[in-house]
């Protein structure tokens, strides 16, 4: 293992960390990547803020449920890129 592949991964788990201290159930990191990071979506930037919205179109109740969790997580979590606040919403798009 190298020194970046470390620093990134304690990066990530610090990151996870942070996000399930907003979460009210526990989840494994595996499936917040793969609800979160394997879906499409869009990002828009406005001149205050960027807003990230996650299609939804195929999950189950249950899925849904624990993206909107993340998403409110990440919100919570006051993330920001070049001064302007990031938001995280769901949306569902047309195939």
């Amino acid at each position: 293992m190298t020194c970046r592949t470390l620093l990134l991964e304690n990066a990530l788990m610090a990151f996870m960390a942070v996000l399930l201290g907003h979460l009210q159930s526990k989840v494994s990191l595996a499936c917040v990547l793969k609800i979160l990071f394997e879906r499409s979506g869009t990002c828009v930037e406005t001149a205050s803020e960027i807003i990230y919205w996650v299609n939804t179109t195929g999950l189950s109740l249950p899925y849904r449920r624990l993206l909107q969790g993340v998403g409110d997580g990440l919100c919570a979590m006051d993330l920001r890129h070049q001064g302007k606040p990031i938001r995280v919403g769901l949306k569902d798009m047309p195939p």
